[in-house]
């Protein structure tokens, strides 16, 4: 009996210890510790998956369980891991601010600041400080720029109303006045009433890629009020992105971000090396970048939305990864669902997503130039990449000047005169209004979309995050499946109509050159001998031929169009032919090389083509410009597909066939890009080999520039003394330039043409060093130093220094990951 009564107890005291320890085991220490790994890795696997949202309640959770000798440990770890300057806010803030913060203690407190520091001394005897207790402060316009931002969040903490009056100083011009440079980060919302505040802290923000074609008018549609950053897409980082997002936004949240990008209904090519997609979006660092640029965004009770200006509403992967992306971050994501041929007209197409006020473009853009951009973005960027080359540097120098002198001011007067007038009050935030009636502006982006059932306020008020998330998510899935026979008849008929004008271009370089200049030969008059009009005309002819073939069988197909047809099959037999395409494309330079050397070297060519090329015929194109079409067309081939295949039912009997072409067409695609960037990169290398003098010979395989910078090199006199302490002097000017295996160093020269405002900027070799061999120290800043950093290389070491601290940030990021991407290969 006892015997059962010792038993029962020790089962009972195993069991107590399974259940309070977890089921881990006490005495075999080895195999504790096996197993609390396994579970620390189970946990992280977990943590992973979870979204933003989850990981933060999570960490709310398992800090509400510790105790507080662990969470003084974990305070310990985070002042250890990211260190906390603790600095007198007067040394650091503009004085007008100081001064408003004191204007708050009586004199007694007054008194007792003083004898805290001289900086507090100083300040509490100014003569202007008694004058400020009505919360009246004068302001210069040099302390604005740096204080706005600030001022704005000191007054949201202390819920105080404080009147600017903005003063602007003399210049040295008799009788004129000089306005300070303020980037949109800090002058928007200035003059905002009081009721309007929580505009001035939540702007709409849009971030615009260097890629875009004709970027400039990209930037000069951006609507008064509406923050934008360019970014480089060549050589900027995830990382570096969202510093330039951080330092726009200025701690506060964005009603909206837009990113204004290069990409397809498949992918958003959004930095040089990130093509993102549904493939590759949970990367590690791709997923964090997305859950960081979310968490600067407004909540979804707010109306707070991510706008992608690229057609991922048009394919079933780019809908995926918005539907993806919504998921993962919390945040709604849109982009246009729409299918147009040609330049960007799909941004001006239908959007894919609850529709809210306004359409996304007109968020962000003046409408009458945003169309205008996008009907000659690839026209106009062929003429500003001449301009870009010619201004050079010169080109930021003289962005600033304009902005200076003209931009800001007249954004100033014109949301002046807006209040003033009282007719402000229908636009969003400080959107400008357009031309004509809103209502019928907005029908130009509202076609057929679906609009969410009015609840009544206090549903929507109960409504909680995820069950707005997820009707979000909902209105989604029923715009891609109301109307989908609709659009696949659309989407059909769209790529019939781009066919047709692309073999009526094609038809043109048979009809306005190929022809009359046989029929010269024949009629003994030669223009151009046999030979040189079968290398230009033969394979484009060929592919004229190919296409027409193409276009009898679509309008075919489309005259008995209806819910069970498709034309997978046309283009199964369309693909089985494209090596006369990859003819043309082998003997592309050799056909460009042909025209030029005829050109040079026989007049009668010179004139004929003077006399044909931008006529009606052609349709204002050269005839360069027509041989470009058939490298251009296959990216329309593959939206157009697969936003056929988006609208096409999983269990229509033509869809594994509409896969099988889209796959042959793609690949084709991919093949053709290659060749592009081949080229590119040569014309690259060749490029800058001629720009700097005594450059060895930089062209090798799958080599590419990744960034170029500016620095100015520095000298220490006495490197002896500690880096806060150490004096630097200036040795010359260097440009960097940073390939993805190697950095090149230049030193830079600029001589002046008398007379004239515009300079010349010679480059000389003077070191290259291989990546793998090259290591990076970095410079704290001081009172003698900004901005530096060190580069060392296996003999020499070269100390530089950017202008500003954004381009350190952004060189850096660049330069380690080149560095761990050459050390990985």
């Amino acid at each position: 009996m006892s015997g059962g009564n010792s038993s029962r107890k020790s089962l009972e005291m195993d069991s107590f210890h399974r259940r309070f320890s977890a089921w881990t085991p006490f005495s075999n220490m080895p195999l504790n510790r096996q197993l609390f790994q396994e579970r620390v890795a189970l946990i992280s696997h977990w943590f992973d998956l979870w979204t933003n949202k989850q990981r933060q309640e999570f960490l709310v959770t398992i800090f509400l369980r510790c105790t507080k000798s662990q969470l003084r440990f974990v305070q310990d770890w985070f002042s250890e891991k990211k260190q906390v300057a603790r600095v007198d806010f007067s040394t650091v803030l503009p004085r007008f601010i100081s001064l408003y913060i004191f204007s708050f203690l009586n004199p007694k407190d007054l008194c007792a600041a003083a004898q805290v520091s001289w900086p507090w001394r100083f300040l509490t005897e100014q003569d202007s400080l008694p004058g400020n207790l009505n919360s009246k402060l004068v302001v210069k316009d040099s302390d604005f720029s740096a204080g706005t931002a600030i001022f704005q969040e000191f007054a949201k903490m202390t819920n105080t109303k404080v009147k600017i009056l903005f003063v602007p100083c003399r210049s040295n011009i008799s009788g004129s006045h000089s306005y300070p440079s303020l980037s949109k980060k800090n002058w928007h919302g200035v003059h905002k009433k009081d009721d309007s505040s929580s505009c001035t802290l939540q702007p709409h923000f849009i971030l615009i890629s260097s890629r875009v074609p004709a970027y400039e008018l990209v930037v000069d549609s951006v609507q008064a009020g509406v923050l934008s950053v360019v970014y480089e897409h060549s050589g900027t980082t995830l990382d570096g992105l969202l510093h330039l997002t951080e330092r726009a936004l200025a701690g506060r949240k964005a009603r909206s971000v837009g990113i204004f990008s290069e990409g397809d209904s498949r992918e958003i090519n959004l930095l040089q090396g990130y093509k993102i997609g549904i493939k590759n979006l949970l990367r590690p660092e791709v997923r964090d970048f997305w859950e960081k640029l979310g968490s600067h965004v407004a909540t979804e009770e707010e109306g707070g939305h991510v706008d992608l200006f690229v057609p991922l509403g048009a394919s079933e992967a780019g809908v995926e990864a918005l539907a993806q992306l919504t998921r993962l971050t919390g945040t709604l994501f849109t982009a246009p669902a729409g299918i147009a041929t040609g330049s960007y007209q799909h941004v001006l197409s239908e959007w894919l997503g609850p529709p809210g006020d306004r359409a996304p473009p007109l968020v962000y853009f003046s409408e009458p130039k945003l169309q205008s951009w996008a009907h000659w973005a690839e026209v106009l960027e062929d003429t500003l990449k001449s301009v870009r080359k010619e201004l050079g540097y010169l080109s930021e120098e003289l962005h600033k000047h304009i902005i200076a002198r003209a931009d800001k001011p007249l954004e100033f007067l014109s949301d002046f005169l807006l209040k003033k007038s009282k007719k402000s009050q229908y636009c969003e935030g400080n959107a400008l209004p357009t031309q004509g009636d809103p209502k019928g502006t907005l029908g130009l982006f509202r076609k057929k979309r679906n609009v969410i059932p009015d609840d009544s306020q206090e549903t929507k008020s109960s409504l909680s995050a995820h069950e707005v998330h997820t009707e979000r998510l909902a209105v989604l899935e029923r715009q891609l499946q109301r109307g989908s026979g609709e659009q696949r008849s659309a989407v059909a008929r769209e790529l019939l109509r781009s066919e047709r004008k692309y073999v009526r271009l094609l038809a043109a370089v048979r009809d306005a050159y190929a022809a009359p200049l046989s029929a010269a030969l024949a009629a003994n008059r030669a223009i151009l001998s046999a030979a040189n009009i079968q290398i230009i005309f033969a394979d484009i002819l060929r592919i004229l031929n190919l296409n027409r073939q193409l276009l009898d069988n679509l309008g075919e197909r489309l005259q008995e169009w209806g819910p069970a047809h498709c034309v997978g099959d046309i283009f199964m037999k369309f693909g089985s032919q494209l090596n006369i395409y990859t003819n043309f494309f082998n003997n592309y330079p050799v056909v460009l090389r042909t025209i030029e050397k005829c050109r040079e070297r026989t007049p009668a060519f010179r004139a004929f083509l003077q006399g044909c090329d931008k006529t009606i015929a052609t349709s204002m194109l050269s005839l360069p410009e027509l041989l470009l079409c058939p490298s251009r067309r296959f990216e329309e081939y593959v939206s157009l597909l697969y936003a056929l295949r988006l609208h096409t039912p999983a269990e229509h009997a033509g869809r594994g066939v509409l896969t099988a072409a889209i796959d042959q067409i793609k690949d084709y695609k991919a093949y053709l890009d290659q060749i592009k960037e081949n080229v590119h990169m040569k014309e690259q290398l060749s490029h800058i080999q001629r720009l700097i003098r005594g450059c060895p010979t930089l062209s090798e395989v799958n080599r590419h520039l990744i960034r170029v910078q500016n620095v100015v090199q520095l000298r220490c006199p006495d490197e002896e003394i500690c880096f806060s302490s150490r004096l630097y002097e200036q040795v010359c000017d260097l440009t960097l330039f940073l390939f993805n295996d190697a950095l090149l160093i230049s030193s830079r020269g600029t001589s002046h043409i008398p007379f004239e405002r515009t300079s010349k900027t010679t480059y000389q070799f003077t070191a290259s060093v291989a990546l793998h061999r090259l290591l990076i120290e970095d410079i704290p800043d001081s009172k003698y130093v900004k901005n530096a950093f060190i580069l060392q290389g296996p003999k020499h070491e070269w100390i530089c220094a950017t202008e500003a601290e954004d381009d350190k940030f952004l060189w850096l990021s660049a330069l380690q990951i080149a560095v761990r991407s050459s050390m990985d290969k």
